[in-house]
Order: C-alpha cells, then sequence, then structure tokens
C-alpha cells in the first residue's frame, strides 16, 4: 500500500516504567502476587476541572457506575497510593533519568516543572487523577534516514494493576500505582508502519541507555495516535509487543479506509441524520419459541428483546473493518463499553446462531423494513442503548470519529472511550514545583549514558566477548559496568558475574536487587586482590544475600581455601586416573581435566592455580614417554 498516498500520519507516545523506586511516596517498585495484606473499596466520579468544565472521557467512565477494589501489600504500598496521605516530592532519580532523557533527546527542558493533576475516574487510580509533570518539549530522535520531532517528555506515576473484571467491578492491585513512567511524545511525522515499528525501537534503545528503564512484560507500553486523509486521530492505546506496532497501524489503516468508504456508500444512498431516529420496538414475542440459544436463555431470565430499523444500512452492518470485524462490531464495542452489553444480532448476519429466517422476516416486518434498511436487536433495556446506537450510526454519516481505541492481541482493536480533552487537566496543589537548576543541568549532559555503538567499542577495548558485549550493551548493568572498567576491574570477571552469576541467583530464588552495587564491588575487589577466587563469587554472593557482610561472607570462603598440598595431591589423583586419556590427547588433555578438577576442589583453589598444575603434571607424564 502507498500510505503517502493515502495521507498516514502516526505518532507515537512511548512509556516506560522506571526502576527507581516509587514517585511520589519511597514504597519499592515491586510486584506482588497472592493474597493482599488488606483491601477497600472504592466508587469514582467525574468532577468538574477547574476550567469548570467536565471531560467527556471521564463522564463516559463516572457513568458506568462500577466498584473498584484496591488490594494493597504492606511492603510496597502506603497511605500516598490510598490517597490517605499527601505525595512526598518527586523521587530524585526518576527526575534525574527524565532529565537526561531529555537531554539524550536534545529537548528544550523547561526552567520550573509544574505536576498536573490528569482526571482518571476508571478505577485505575485510587485518587481519581493521575499525577503528570512536562519536563521537556521540541526533541527529536535520529533514525538514521530522517528524523523524527520528539513534541514532550514527561514523567508521571504508572496505574494500578488490573487483577480481575467481573459485571459491575474491576479489582485492582496497588502494587504498580506510583512507579514512575517516562513518557515520550513524538510529533505526527511519522508515514509508514515500519517507520513507526523502527522509532519505538529506537526509543527503547534510548530508555534502556540509561540503566534504569524497568524489564520484562508490562514495563514499557505504546500507544500509537493514526489518521489518514479524511478519515479521524485515533489513539490506540497499551500495544506492548514491538514486534506488533506495524501491524497494528496496518489494521488501523484498514479500518478507518473501510469507514471512509461506508460514508461515501451512505452518501450515495441519500442517508441522513433524521433517518436514523426511528424508535426501538419490543419484539420479544417473536423470539418466544426460538432455537437461539442465548436469545432463549435471557428471555428466560426476565430481559426482553428490543429492535431498532437503521435505514439505508443494508449490507452495511455487516461490512468487514478489520479481519473479524465489522461494523455491527463497532456498534457491540459502544454497547459494552458504555451499557455492559456483551452482544447484539443484526439482520446482515442472519439467520444465524439459532435465529430462522422466518423470526428474521417478522422481525423486518415489525420494524416497516424495506430491502434497503437493516435492523438491530438487542436483549436490554429501552433508552440509553438505543440512544448509543443511534449515536454511533450517526457517526458512520462523517466517517471516521476520534475516539481511544484498545489494542487487541491479533494486531485489531476496539473501541474504549472518546478522546480526552483539556478539561481533564489542572494544577496538582499537594506537590511544590522544581525549579532546574542550569548547572546542574550542564553536569548532567557530561555524563550522558554512551551509545550502543560506544559501548561495543570500549567493552572490545577491555577485551570482552561479543556475547557477552552485546547483552552488556542494553543491559541496566551497562552503567555501573563502565564504572568498574574505569576502575580497573577484569573486564571479562565483571560481565560475568553481572549478567550470567546474578541470573543463577534469581533462578534459585535469591532476590538479587537485597545486594548492592557497593557490595558487588567490594565482593569482585576481595577476587582481584586473591582473597577468594572467581570461582567461588557466587557462594560468597549467597551469604551476602542473607545479610552477611561482604567481609564475613569473603573471610568464610577463604577460610574453606584447599592448601597448596591438597591442592597437589587431588590434581596428582586426577592425572594418575586418567593416564590413557593423556596419552591420546596430549597436552590437549588439560581442556577434559580442568572440569573434573574444578568440580572436585569446588571452588577451594583458583582456576589459574588448578591449570598450572594440571599443564606441569601432563607435560611431565608426556616427557617421560618419550625418555
Amino acid at each position: 500500500m502507498d500510505y503517502s498516498a493515502i495521507g498516514l500520519k502516526c505518532g507515537l507516545e512511548v512509556h516506560q516504567q522506571l526502576d527507581t523506586g516509587k514517585l511520589y511516596c519511597r514504597c519499592p517498585s515491586l510486584l506482588k502476587e497472592g493474597k493482599p495484606d488488606f483491601v477497600f473499596q472504592r466508587r469514582l466520579r467525574a468532577s468538574a476541572s477547574e476550567m469548570g468544565e467536565i471531560d467527556k472521557a471521564a463522564a463516559e467512565q463516572s457513568g458506568r457506575g462500577m466498584l473498584f477494589d484496591y488490594n494493597s501489600f504492606k511492603d510496597c504500598c502506603c497511605l500516598v497510593e490510598a490517597d490517605e496521605e499527601p505525595p512526598k516530592p518527586a523521587n530524585p532519580l526518576a527526575l534525574e533519568t527524565a532529565l537526561k532523557i531529555s537531554l539524550m533527546c536534545n529537548a528544550s527542558v523547561f526552567d520550573e516543572l509544574f505536576a498536573m493533576r490528569k482526571i482518571v475516574v476508571d478505577g485505575s487510580n485510587t485518587a481519581g487523577f493521575q499525577r503528570t509533570m512536562l519536563v521537556a518539549e521540541n526533541g527529536s530522535l535520529d533514525l538514521g534516514k530522517k528524523k523524527i520531532g520528539i513534541q514532550t517528555i514527561v514523567l508521571e506515576e504508572d496505574a494500578c494493576r488490573p487483577v480481575e473484571k467481573t459485571e459491575g467491578k474491576v479489582v485492582y492491585s496497588l502494587d504498580r500505582q506510583g512507579i514512575p513512567l517516562i513518557e515520550i511524545a513524538t510529533a505526527p511525522e511519522i508515514r509508514s508502519p515500519q517507520e513507526a515499528q523502527d522509532c519505538a525501537l529506537k526509543i527503547g534503545e534510548l530508555l534502556r541507555r540509561t540503566c534504569k528503564a524497568k524489564r520484562g512484560l508490562g514495563t514499557i507500553r505504546q500507544d500509537i495516535n493514526i489518521s489518514i486523509a479524511g478519515g479521524a486521530r485515533i489513539e490506540l492505546k497499551g500495544v506492548q509487543e514491538l514486534g506488533m506496532i506495524a501491524k497494528f497501524v496496518e489494521m488501523e489503516v484498514q479500518r478507518q479506509a473501510a469507514l471512509i468508504e461506508l460514508k461515501k456508500e451512505l452518501e450515495k444512498r441519500g442517508v441522513k441524520e433524521k433517518d436514523l431516529q426511528e424508535k426501538e420496538i419490543d419484539v420479544s414475542e417473536i423470539f418466544s419459541k426460538t432455537e437461539c440459544k442465548f436469545v432463549a436463555s435471557d428471555l428466560r431470565a426476565g430481559k426482553r428483546a428490543f429492535a431498532i430499523k437503521l435505514k439505508g444500512f443494508a449490507g452495511l452492518v455487516g461490512k468487514e473493518l478489520q479481519p473479524d470485524r465489522r461494523f455491527g462490531t463497532e456498534i457491540k464495542d459502544y454497547l459494552n463499553a458504555r451499557h455492559g452489553i456483551k452482544g447484539l444480532l443484526h439482520s446482515d448476519e442472519l439467520p444465524k446462531y439459532g435465529v430462522s429466517e422466518e423470526e428474521k422476516k417478522k422481525v423486518a416486518q415489525k420494524l416497516g423494513c424495506t430491502e434497503k434498511d437493516a435492523f438491530i436487536v438487542v436483549l436490554a433495556e429501552a433508552g440509553k442503548a438505543f440512544g448509543t446506537i443511534r449515536e454511533r450510526c450517526s457517526m458512520a454519516l462523517g466517517g471516521v470519529p476520534e475516539e481511544t481505541r484498545n489494542a487487541l492481541e491479533n494486531g485489531t482493536s476496539c473501541y474504549l472511550r472518546p478522546l480526552p480533552g483539556a478539561a481533564r487537566m489542572y494544577p496538582e496543589t499537594d506537590i511544590k514545583t522544581v525549579a532546574i537548576d542550569r548547572k546542574m543541568l550542564e553536569g548532567l549532559k557530561r555524563s550522558l549514558p554512551l551509545t550502543v555503538e560506544q559501548r561495543l567499542e570500549l567493552y572490545k577495548k577491555h577485551g570482552l566477548g561479543q556475547k557477552l558485549a552485546e547483552e552488556m550493551r542494553l543491559s541496566n548493568w551497562a552503567c555501573f559496568f563502565e564504572s568498574m572498567l574505569a576502575k580497573g576491574f577484569n573486564a571479562i570477571t565483571t560481565a560475568a558475574f553481572l549478567l550470567e552469576g546474578l541470573k543463577t541467583l534469581e533462578r534459585e530464588g535469591i532476590e538479587v536487587e537485597s545486594i548492592t552495587n557497593e557490595e558487588i564491588e567490594a565482593l569482585l575487589e576481595a577476587e582481584k586482590k586473591g582473597k577468594i577466587s572467581k570461582d567461588v563469587l557466587l557462594d560468597a554472593a549467597r551469604e551476602i544475600a542473607k545479610g552477611i557482610p561482604v567481609e564475613n561472607a569473603v573471610d568464610g570462603i577463604a577460610g574453606k581455601k584447599a592448601s597448596a598440598g591438597e591442592t597437589e595431591k587431588i590434581i596428582e589423583r586426577i592425572l594418575e586416573s586418567n593416564h590413557a586419556l593423556i596419552q591420546a590427547k596430549g597436552k590437549l588433555a588439560v581442556n577434559a581435566l580442568m572440569g573434573d578438577a574444578m568440580k572436585e576442589l569446588k571452588g577451594r583453589a583458583s582456576g589459574k592455580e588448578i591449570m598450572e598444575l594440571l599443564e606441569k603434571g601432563i607435560s611431565k607424564r608426556l616427557n617421560e614417554k618419550k625418555a
């Protein structure tokens, strides 16, 4: 498809969690499973902002009348998350990271930063608003062949994590609320699906270079703003897989193009706004003996079947907009979002689901439908639901409505809520403004993270192999690793401990976060000075994770070291029992015997000492054979 010809405009909003502790309290940013320590309930409603207006998106969310349960945990939640205590000043490390990212994007940092309240009443924040702080604007991102403008860089708090959704209620976990989020919003300068994906990958790389980006599923989320010529801007929320971004853009372009075609067909048929004012009619009697199981079940439960005529819509309710999603699906999404109605029947798909041709004809006759008309049947109360149907069909006359949509796993999307407006934002009165010191900013500019290319060059210079270098370049350990290189630590030993050793401890269920960088440096310093061998670094780290001081852990491991005589005896025994191997492989036998020796000594002797004794013993035996 020629995306320039259809006028594709696309912009990204990338949200990345930071691994710095929470933003407006001092709780750690941990995600918890299992039974909460306590639970409380809330209902939220939309209220007017300082502009005197109620945001339309908030009003729609409030109108759903939902009840919210909040699961709270003692070790990562406090009264700030519960909105029972004023917030503390912004986390300094999170703020510093936001400033660094702004400088990395060549953005203009504001002299004073103001926290704002963004109204959100879907239950995802106990206060009914999210705190957000505009840090910088007017930056750029270099994609190689093209530069993309960065409109804004924002530091805000993440929302609660939904745990369970039932009719009329959502259960949230408070563990995620308050984790710092960096939001990077690009200008609408992206012109193809692949360019959108490349841009997201580049932003992801930028964020990971700071060594403060949280890792794992759900820690980075992309919202995509998309429009085509003749369409409208939609905001696609919650894309988590970078590899799916191009497909989401393609699918939205397809949807908007199909809606534009639908609009043109309605114009051709002469359908007007006044034609969509039909009144819904009770058609329950027609389905009194239906073989459609879900209709029969709803009628037995006391619901009524109502139908409405859509003048001039014959064949259009079933028009496919995206794979397995039709215009009728769009109407259903609105009904579900606003009224909790999860399904409907329409004439373009009948007879189906057990609804007979005869039942279809009777509904059409009762509504006064001609062959040019369509109808929709809903098992619900009359009134608001059919107002929503009329509203969505009226929107079709205009083509593509502006809205916020939810990203689905297969690359398609569904209606979530209207696009928010300016009325959702107002000043935060509980947090002081942050004045930016220009000298401090200049200092940060001189210590920005290395680029990926600079890192690989530095690591290669220090002798790090390709595998470890590739793994380290965007690791959260990269900045610490580089500080260790500057202090003269061995690159291979340090990288292997950070990337492989600590992963081993994590697999054993040990909380690696409990070991500080200072303790890691002290441990590697002990290895560097020969107090312990690198083979037992993990043993010492296990002790440190239990709360044992580094010096005691090192002394305890060192105290188990084999004496020179004991090591020589063990090596001699291994050499004697592998006489045939030595004669067959010669000096290469050292590689096979090294593993046996290391396994038996279990870190009680250094690898260097073991290697020297093996080589000496093998050479001696080979020389004796020649003699």
